[in-house]
């Protein structure tokens, strides 16, 4: 059976929506212990990079403390890498059990209609977050270390072959009757001067992304093989199969080239002086990065970028992957078991288009009423509000203080300003909490009904 897009993308929605009192009961304290969480760990990186502890007194907003923290945090990893990751992983097991003390029951009430336990005080972590967090975790370091990983390091390798064999110099003759007009040049220079250069721009790097090219034809040829395709007609012509997904892949890597290597990255190289501002940056945490920087520069002039030959096909094979194992963090906590079960089951033949579908307007709806409806449109009406109620509490306080405006005027509508804000977003992330949690609960309920 086919997932049912607008169903699915409403069911989510309305479980956000309904379920709102649940979810604010279950998710307020771990949201604020990972409000606190978050500022101790930008704190302590700034204590390290500072070599002195930091505290609100020195930095006054946890705003500017991120900025420094991002602005000077290559230089408290030179310095003192040991710290800067203990801090890091630190704050993402921390974040991450704490998610998941939010997700996994939601999840198990979305998909099993099992009601998290009454009262207001709600941290657990259990069997079924550990779960969630380990299967999210696998999800995550199965496309990173067995797609990613070798995908970098073939890329990185060719590219570095490429660079060593055009740098190599050598020397020509330009007057064959006089061995005294020796010129030396480099292959890169020759081979641009004899039309040959698409070898090294083309061919090359084309050869090196070949494999993974063809792994990627290989995941669509058996996805839509008949038997992953509920009413398909058996046995149906694999030739034309393989032929119909041989073009598609091609179509998708090609489009998906040109797209970027014409359009983005041509338009990216002219207007950003991107190699200066990071040279800049490194040059500000005293690092050495002249390799490096040559490296990316000889990448970002190469006719069509070699790099996205390689970035263009991880692109689809990373998301193929990561569609298939989309529901399974949702599937083990609902099964409260580590097997897979029914999770291939959701993304079967079309269903992996229409779970994509899904995915992609449930998060352009959040983004957009998040970023524009909330923070863009609502809140600056707000303000205006505020700021009319502040003139008016201002003048009234005029006419019984002898002229003079009240001190606690500004200072208390601006604090009204910044709790409005808090609270509008951390309303907005309990509903989110709960369409993440009512997709995972449907998603569940479609494995075991297809398993």
């Amino acid at each position: 059976m086919g997932l049912r897009i607008f169903s699915v993308v409403g069911e989510s929605l309305h479980f956000g929506g309904r379920r709102m009192e649940t979810i604010a009961r279950v998710a307020w304290l771990p949201v604020l212990l990972s409000m606190i969480a978050s500022m101790a760990a930008v704190f302590a990186m700034a204590s390290v990079i500072a070599g002195q502890v930091i505290t609100f007194a020195d930095i006054p907003s946890f705003a500017s403390a991120q900025q420094q923290v991002g602005r000077y945090a290559a230089r408290g990893f030179q310095n003192n890498p040991g710290a800067m990751w203990t801090i890091t992983l630190a704050s993402l097991l921390a974040q991450g059990i704490l998610t998941a003390s939010i997700i996994a029951p939601l999840i198990r009430y979305a998909g099993l209609g099992e009601k998290p336990a009454p009262g207001i005080v709600h941290a657990p972590f259990g069997d079924g977050e550990l779960r969630f967090l380990a299967a999210s975790l696998f999800s995550l370091l199965f496309v990173a270390v067995l797609v990613f990983g070798p995908v970098a390091l073939t890329t990185f390798y060719t590219l570095k072959y490429i660079a060593a064999a055009l740098s190599q110099t050598m020397a020509s003759f330009p007057n064959p009757e006089s061995l005294h007009t020796i010129e030396i040049t480099t292959v890169g220079d020759a081979v641009a001067e004899s039309g040959q250069s698409w070898i090294y721009n083309r061919i090359i790097p084309l050869a090196a992304a070949a494999p993974l090219a063809i792994l990627f034809w290989l995941f669509l040829f058996f996805h839509f093989a008949p038997e992953n395709r509920p009413n398909a007609p058996e046995p149906g012509n694999a030739v034309l199969r393989a032929l119909t997904t041989f073009a598609v892949a091609v179509l998708l890597l090609a489009g998906a080239y040109f797209f970027f290597a014409e359009l983005m990255l041509s338009r990216f190289r002219e207007n950003v002086g991107f190699l200066g501002y990071v040279s800049s940056l490194f040059d500000a945490a005293n690092l050495n990065m002249t390799g490096v920087l040559k490296s990316l520069n000889f990448t970002m002039q190469a006719p069509s970028a070699r790099v996205l030959f390689f970035g263009v096909v991880s692109f689809f094979v990373m998301n193929y992957i990561s569609l298939r194992l989309f529901a399974y963090p949702g599937v083990v906590v609902c099964r409260k078991s580590m097997a897979l079960g029914g999770v291939f089951s959701v993304t079967r033949g079309w269903n992996i288009l229409r779970l994509a579908v899904i995915l992609t307007l449930i998060g352009l709806l959040l983004f957009v009423v998040q970023a524009v409806v909330l923070n863009a449109v609502l809140l600056p009406l707000v303000l205006r509000s505020l700021q009319v109620l502040a003139s008016a509490t201002a003048v009234s306080t005029k006419l019984v203080n002898s002229g003079v405006t009240a001190e606690w005027v500004m200072p208390f509508f601006v604090w009204v300003w910044n709790i409005i804000k808090i609270l509008v977003n951390i309303v907005w992330a309990f509903f989110s909490f709960g369409v993440t949690a009512g997709l995972y609960g449907r998603l569940y309920r479609e494995s075991e009904a297809g398993h």
